[in-house]
């Protein structure tokens, strides 16, 4: 008896860790029906992209605000300015184009999450996690924003952390104690993400025969067994596999769509031979053919962290980390290569609105429904402690928050009437698309004001 428990648990484990990130628990509630948005026109989507080494909030101030707007943006006080009579800062010249749809919102502090050198799942779940599990303490909010909009995959991360390959721990969480998974290379999510529109190889009809084979003598061990406790951990694996099952019919009724949407990698990149600007390019494309074959309609990417070796930039490769404590890189200022390195991702968020603009989608574009945030995950500098933690936003027509477009904001000071913080954000957007929370994330303790809820004035 206990070889075939062993068997049913190597198993399954091994066919769950073979599905990357489909592998997560409530598969079953990211198998969107027929009849789901996932399927059709209009339906919400969230893109979070996460940066290391903080950003200055000097660096989103717009160069032409006037002499007594920029005494009261370094003084702390609230501002809220229409960008279009004003210059952006000359790392944002690629978003020119986008001016429109862009939003600088300043002022949000973040005092209760972890914040320094590695934050892990703390910028988005809203409290203090470190490497361990067992302090993550919940879902973080794009994963919620998925569960609001169901898709095959649920929600996918992408991550050029630490230049690791394959699938890896992300930096979202699923729930408690429980990370997210991320692909860390192109071929990783390429393979995993588009398989179902692409033919299949022997393996890939051999694993789809184990699923079913699998989930029948699960369910025939479970019906035999007199231990609960047995009997829970067999039915969640069975649950699992049953999930990973429909999630395989859902996606071969969506072949077509899929194969349409496949994007063109080049050869040497999914065989894992890049630099970090080539992937990084690799997986805006992955991100935009995922959003447009209806594969997710949530994706965090994590452009870098301090562990991340850029190559392919400049000229010498940069050591995030040194850059982030002022050393010059070959000469140049670790400011300027900052600025580089702004821009470089600017360059990138302009890729992916170009082509969400270029996506038609009901009568308009499919970046008419989306929401791009960039921000950064350690706050507002390298040794950061959670005083601000500045956003760029980008917005199209039909998102459902008031202050999404052509504002540069500049939320109270810290402890002044009316200050917010990053749950205070998350909270307006959840409730602004139908999760109906109270207060999302944990509270600073330090806070003397009330901080509970959605910011009102941002909500439509």
């Amino acid at each position: 008896m206990h070889h075939r428990r062993d068997f049913i648990r190597t198993s399954a484990a091994g066919l769950l860790g073979m599905a990357g990130l489909s592998s997560i628990p409530r598969l079953g509630a990211a198998v969107a029906g027929p009849g789901s948005a996932a399927a059709g026109a209009g339906v919400p989507r969230f893109i979070f992209l996460r940066k290391s080494n903080g950003t200055f909030p000097t660096e989103l101030v717009p160069p032409s605000l006037s002499e007594a707007d920029k005494k009261k943006d370094a003084h702390r006080e609230a501002l809220d300015i229409d960008l279009d009579r004003h210059e952006l800062p000359a790392w944002m010249e690629p978003l020119a184009a986008h001016k429109n749809n862009l939003t600088l919102l300043q002022g949000l502090s973040a005092k209760m999450c972890t914040m320094g050198h590695s934050t892990y799942q703390s910028p988005l779940a809203v409290s203090r996690t470190a490497e361990r599990v067992d302090t993550i303490k919940r879902a973080t909010v794009d994963v919620e924003l998925a569960r609001l909009f169901p898709s095959p995959f649920e929600h996918v991360e992408l991550t050029c952390a630490k230049n690791e390959k394959g699938v890896v721990r992300g930096m979202s969480s699923i729930g408690p104690k429980q990370p997210n998974y991320a692909f860390a290379s192109p071929g990783a999510a390429f393979r995993n993400l588009f398989a179902a529109g692409m033919e299949k190889d022997n393996d890939q009809k051999a694993d789809e025969g184990l699923y079913d084979f699998l989930a029948g003598n699960i369910a025939s061990y479970d019906s035999r067994t007199l231990d609960m406790l047995e009997s829970r951990k067999i039915g969640n694996y069975a649950s699992s596999v049953d999930s990973l099952i429909a999630r395989n019919a859902r996606l071969a009724k969506m072949s077509d769509r899929i194969a349409t949407n496949v994007p063109v990698i080049e050869k040497a990149i999914l065989e894992d031979r890049y630099n970090v600007v080539e992937q990084q390019h690799a997986f805006v494309d992955i991100l935009v053919s995922s959003l447009r074959a209806g594969l997710t309609n949530v994706v965090t990417y994590t452009l870098d962290d301090l562990g991340t070796r850029y190559d392919g930039l400049l000229e010498d490769v940069i050591q995030l980390h040194d850059i982030g404590h002022g050393k010059a890189l070959g000469g140049m200022p670790a400011d300027e290569v900052r600025r580089h390195l702004r821009k470089h991702h600017m360059n990138l968020v302009n890729k992916l609105v170009e082509d969400l603009k270029a996506t038609p989608e009901g009568s308009g574009t499919m970046f008419d429904n989306t929401m791009i945030m960039y921000l950064p995950e350690n706050g507002e500098k390298h040794h950061s402690v959670g005083t601000e933690v500045p956003f760029l936003i980008l917005a199209g027509d039909n998102v459902k928050l008031s202050m999404a477009r052509r504002r540069y904001i500049r939320l109270p000071d810290y402890n002044a009437e009316g200050h917010k913080t990053l749950g205070n954000w998350y909270t307006t957007i959840l409730n602004a698309y139908g999760n109906p929370i109270k207060h999302y994330g944990d509270f600073d303790v330090a806070l003397k004001i009330d901080q509970e809820g959605a910011i009102r004035q941002f909500l439509s």
